[in-house]
């Protein structure tokens, strides 16, 4: 008959024992007395055992249960702390967290993420990387702990996009030039800055203009953002990226405003670490360094 026992019944039981009342453990359980004095009924069936006997002083627990108490009290009590939500300490966290952002991003906020999470993280190891055509393999896989990119509507099931900031794609050059017209600037030489994962062979945000008629020679197809940032201060160059990105020296060039092309700048996990703790303390992380670049 045991395995056949309801374990909210053991709680009731657990308490009558303690307050030696029915009244005063209805109180506790916000129910009638004969409610609780059913469930008791219900759990003496379910046990086939005589569970408490009626005195002048109250109800007092019979040898059996006065003998499985101390192992319900102690068994209840770890199904509890089970169940119990674990809280996350940042500063007891001893893991090696990996964190993938495109070479452009890792440039820009590189330093900035490692000193903020080495700061809130101080026992962990923290691993920054370029993202690459492997990323998310190696994400699926929880080799890399979470990713930073655009937004991408074709990713795998396995992995969970969550928003950390809204981003605007711009056509910018180094402040060293002094034009600022794009009529002007839109004849210059493009670098196509190639970005894995997001525009490795074609631009999304290059792809608008040609809807509106504008096309661009890409004379200069690079990697390397500060390779580009070179070429940008010695030469009459323009490049396509965005506000986050922007480095010091450079400025927008303003464009059509039907040109205008919105980016969400997200974090990638696993889709199984998407309520992890430790996850969503990183992509807070990530929202209070990438907002405050607004």
């Amino acid at each position: 008959m045991e395995s056949h026992v309801d374990l909210n019944l053991l709680r009731t039981l657990i308490l009558v024992c303690k307050v030696k009342s029915l009244k005063l453990a209805s109180v506790r359980l916000g129910i009638s007395e004969s409610a609780v004095s059913k469930q008791l009924s219900r759990l003496s069936e379910q046990l086939d055992e005589v569970l408490f006997e009626r005195t002048p002083s109250g109800l007092e627990p019979t040898p059996y249960t006065q003998h499985i108490l101390p192992q319900l009290q102690s068994s209840l009590s770890a199904i509890q702390t089970t169940l119990r939500k674990k809280s996350f300490d940042p500063a007891q966290c001893h893991d090696t967290l990996t964190i993938a952002l495109p070479l452009i991003t890792l440039d820009k906020f590189g330093q900035q993420i490692y000193q903020s999470l080495k700061h809130a993280l101080p026992k962990s190891k923290i691993v920054l990387s370029s993202w690459n055509p492997t990323t998310l393999t190696a994400m699926a896989q929880g080799e890399i702990t979470l990713g930073v990119h655009y937004w991408n509507a074709d990713i795998s099931g396995e992995i969970y996009q969550r928003k950390i900031t809204d981003d605007e794609f711009i056509v910018a050059i180094a402040q060293c030039h002094t034009t600022a017209n794009f009529d002007v600037v839109r004849n210059w030489p493009f670098i196509m800055l190639r970005s894995s994962g997001w525009n490795d062979y074609k631009s999304p945000y290059y792809e608008k203009f040609v809807t509106l008629g504008y096309t661009f020679d890409f004379e200069y197809q690079l990697d390397s953002p500060q390779l580009a940032y070179q070429f940008m201060n010695n030469e009459r160059v323009a490049i396509l990226t965005t506000l986050k990105n922007i480095p010091a020296g450079f400025k927008r060039i303003p464009t059509p405003d039907a040109s205008r092309f919105q980016g969400t700048l997200s974090s990638y996990t696993q889709l199984v670490n998407r309520s992890n703790p430790l996850h969503l303390f990183l992509h807070q992380k990530l929202v209070e360094i990438f907002t405050a670049a607004e």
